[in-house]
């Protein structure tokens, strides 16, 4: 089954006064590429998780966003900074004076300036948490996966349609081919006539004609391009990612293509070749969004 590079998955999970989320964003990429963003706190299983994203994604990049929601109560340390409430009081009562205000100084004005309490770290235990943070990356990973798969089989069936149209421009090029050689070797043969006016062996110049006009077949190629375009079915059905090995084979049928416009010398065969260049064209782009 194929996939695309691109989706989104959320997931979160609580347990033990713990709550984590997480969030997973795939864009197109030519490897499998991750950016974490995590909490000071889980930094040590940054390891872990990228092994528990490379099981299943192989290709596109994926930013990662892990929240530590929620921590139990007695984990989180709070500090207060007595000395600096003290210099605020001060200060806030030396203002009063100043400007003759019958005001007290009460808690509640200390507790709207910054830098009276600070919360200090949490101490997890990794070990503890890990099963919570990977049911919760995986939760996202199941929803991003089900959106990979999703667009993947909508890529998936417009390719196998252009398949389908590239074998019959194939049909149309192989006819139109065996055409044209058989209408070359009819004017060469002719215009030999012409200018030797009956004075040459006739053998030899039939043989002569006969090695120009294999010269500029095509067969060759159209049976190579026939082969591909049968690799690449398989591949756009199998159960692996297949993006890379697409774009690969997508790259020998324009060989193919490119080789067989350079030595057709009829214009209904070349207009045949711009058909299919458009049709693969059109191909490679999709590949880009596969994994």
């Amino acid at each position: 089954m194929i996939r695309s590079m691109t989706g989104y998955g959320r997931g979160s999970s609580s347990k033990d006064g713990f709550t984590f989320s997480a969030e997973l964003r795939s864009v197109n990429h030519r490897y499998a590429d991750f950016s974490l963003r995590l909490p000071r706190e889980l930094y040590a299983l940054e390891d872990r998780i990228r092994r528990l994203l490379q099981d299943s994604i192989k290709r596109g990049r994926v930013e990662v966003t892990l929240g530590l929601d929620e921590v139990p109560a007695g984990l989180r340390q709070v500090k207060m900074n007595f000395e600096l409430a003290e210099d605020y009081h001060q200060a806030l009562q030396q203002i009063c004076r100043h400007l003759q205000l019958s005001d007290k100084v009460e808690l509640k004005h200390l507790l709207l300036l910054p830098e009276i309490f600070k919360t200090g770290g949490t101490s997890i235990d990794e070990e503890k948490v890990w099963p919570l943070v990977s049911e919760t990356l995986r939760e996202a990973l199941d929803h991003l996966l089900a959106q990979r798969s999703l667009e993947g089989e909508n890529l998936g069936r417009d390719l196998l349609d252009r398949c389908g149209r590239l074998e019959g421009l194939v049909a149309d090029a192989s006819e139109r081919a065996e055409k044209a050689k058989e209408e070359h070797r009819q004017r060469t043969e002719q215009k030999f006539k012409e200018l030797l006016a009956g004075e040459f062996e006739e053998n030899r110049l039939i043989m002569e004609c006969a090695l120009l006009v294999e010269r500029m077949g095509v067969d060759e190629e159209l049976v190579r391009l026939k082969s591909h375009i049968s690799a690449f079915r398989s591949n756009l059905i199998g159960s692996e990612p297949a993006g890379r090995k697409l774009d690969f084979i997508a790259q020998e049928m324009f060989r193919e293509v490119n080789t067989i416009g350079s030595k057709a010398g009829d214009y209904q065969l070349t207009n045949i070749v711009v058909e299919l260049k458009a049709e693969l064209e059109k191909i490679r782009e999709q590949i880009q969004n596969l994994e």
